[in-house]
């Protein structure tokens, strides 16, 4: 079963961008924060990855946010975005 989802993931990865350059946070400081490679946050960023759990967990703590807040970030910008198909 394929479970890709393009609209999800440009949303994660815009919803990403935008949470770390409103923390003041360059890319290596969230990474240093969460935990995690620089490579895998650019990977996050430009939607060629998608995080576990357990990262979203990490990236949200380095953010200094929920999870639940990124998310609904998430799920506000995939809402705007199939509006904009219609």
């Amino acid at each position: 079963m394929d479970r890709s989802n393009p609209p999800l993931v440009a949303a994660f990865a815009d919803a990403l961008r935008d949470a770390r350059v409103q923390a003041g946070l360059s890319q290596e400081e969230l990474a240093g924060r969460a935990d995690v490679s620089v490579r895998f946050i650019s990977l996050l960023e430009t939607g060629k990855r998608q995080p576990s759990l357990s990262a979203l967990a990490a990236i949200s703590a380095g953010l200094g946010m929920p999870m639940s807040a990124l998310v609904m970030t998430v799920e506000a910008r995939v809402a705007t975005s199939s509006q904009d198909f219609r």
